[in-house]
């Protein structure tokens, strides 16, 4: 082969793999080819800003994007939209499946064209032309019988073509339907407030470094667990059932005005609030407001609501991250121990502490639970009185928490630090604990 065939040869080789790289790759596939056939048109479903559904005889429904994946109905009431609802609203009209080809012959008023009971509008953002919005409305007509097909057509536009029911059904939602059933929404993990007024009472707590407080009315350690499960509890409420308009003009005789009790939840962004009032009839829901609507709830979330304040105080003596404690002291009469974390391990003085020995003295302090709380004014005798043991568990360098113990009878109690009152323990508490030190020091 001469070498004027191989260079041409080499060029067209270069051209092809030319055409590959730059064409033949971002060119559809058979089944994308088809699937764009298939589809009306084909928007940009996350840059949809705004959905307006107009029926024949009912107030026009029109949604708003709020955030990447949240909606609000704006329109017949403002209200929090469902937003698996109004997304799946936004994909079937932003991506319209047809259901057979159009008809050149098809005459809109054979179709329930000339009068449609049903418009949808959509609203996006042209990724093409900063700042600009674009809109298309679809208008529907009938079903056709023994298809899953409806007849619609383009705002304006005298051709009929055929839609999937899908896009249809999307289209002709009321505004109850796509209001959100979730009573304060969110999440418990994200939750960093709850506050719960009640009549002239108040309880208030907020999460720090990760750890549950309480705030009103006392400050005091929060219980960790009935906290995290009580704001969990509020974020997966959902509403049974809305009351009509004509019912929710009396808020008096539904308990809401004023309210039972009003919770608020807030996370690092937004504060919800919502009013709960009187049990129904039936015995197992209550009423409840959020903004203009009133719906009903189990009856169950009034068992947590009316708790008294004590039921959220932490009943154990500390609570830390086991990853977090940096060194932990101990002194019971003349014995005195001293543990300190390095690198990954633990030591006591020079020498290494098994890091079972280690794990096991934060569990000794852990497990320090209290049978009762002592008020403050009990809790003062102990003051002046030299404790039988005090423990120091500290957290990095400004943080710490402070034990004292004192032996009455067969009883201990206990005084901590940055909590108020005192704590009644059962037992010799101080015993058990200076056994466990022992343990620790010893390696065993």
């Amino acid at each position: 082969m001469s070498s004027r065939k191989i260079l041409v040869l080499t060029g067209l080789v270069l051209l092809l793999f030319a055409f590959i790289v730059f064409f033949e790759r971002k060119m559809p596939t058979t089944s994308e080819a088809a699937q764009k056939k298939e589809l009306l048109w084909d928007l940009p479903v996350d840059q949809v800003e705004t959905l307006r559904l107009e029926h024949s005889g009912s107030p026009a429904v029109e949604l708003k994007r709020t955030g990447p994946a949240a909606w609000r109905l704006v329109h017949p009431e403002s209200y929090p939209a469902d937003a698996t609802a109004s997304a799946d609203v936004a994909a079937q009209l932003a991506r319209p499946h047809r259901a057979g080809s159009e008809s050149a012959e098809a005459r809109p008023e054979d179709y329930g064209l000339a009068a449609p009971t049903t418009k949808a509008t959509i609203v996006w953002k042209d990724p093409k032309s900063a700042g600009k919005s674009q809109s298309r409305t679809i208008e529907f007509g009938v079903d056709i019988p023994g298809t899953d097909a409806v007849a619609a057509r383009a705002s304006g536009s005298p051709h009929v073509f055929f839609l999937s029911s899908a896009v249809a059904a999307a289209a002709r939602k009321s505004g109850a339907d796509l209001r959100s059933k979730d009573v304060f929404g969110g999440s418990g993990p994200e939750v960093a407030k709850i506050d719960i007024e009640r009549g002239r009472g108040r309880v208030a707590l907020a999460r720090k470094s990760g750890a549950w407080w309480l705030n009103q009315p006392v400050v005091d350690l929060a219980d960790g667990d009935f906290s995290q499960r009580f704001a969990d509890e509020l974020t997966n409420l959902k509403a049974l059932e809305f009351v009509g308009s004509g019912e929710r003009q009396n808020l008096e005789a539904l308990g809401l005005a004023p309210p039972l009790y009003r919770v608020t939840l807030a996370d690092a962004k937004t504060a919800t609030s919502v009013d709960f009032g009187a049990t129904r009839s039936d015995g197992n829901t209550v009423y409840a407001r959020r903004e203009t609507q009133v719906f009903l709830v189990p009856s169950s979330i009034v068992e947590d609501l009316s708790r008294e304040a004590v039921v959220f105080r932490e009943p154990r003596l500390v609570r830390f991250d086991r990853a977090t404690l940096s060194a932990i002291e101990a002194s019971f009469g003349p014995e005195r121990y001293s543990f300190s974390k390095k690198d990954a391990g633990w030591i006591s003085g020079t020498k290494t502490v098994p890091a079972a020995a280690a794990d096991d003295l934060m569990t000794a302090l852990l497990d320090l639970k209290s049978r009762s709380f002592i008020d403050e004014t009990a809790a003062a005798a102990f003051a002046s009185r030299t404790p039988d043991a005090t423990l120091t568990a500290k957290l990095g360098a400004a943080n710490a928490w402070t034990i004292r113990l004192f032996t009455t009878r067969a009883d201990t109690e206990a005084l901590v630090s940055s909590r108020p009152g005192a704590f009644a323990l059962a037992g010799d508490a101080v015993g058990r604990l200076r056994e466990a030190f022992k343990k620790a020091a010893s390696g065993k």
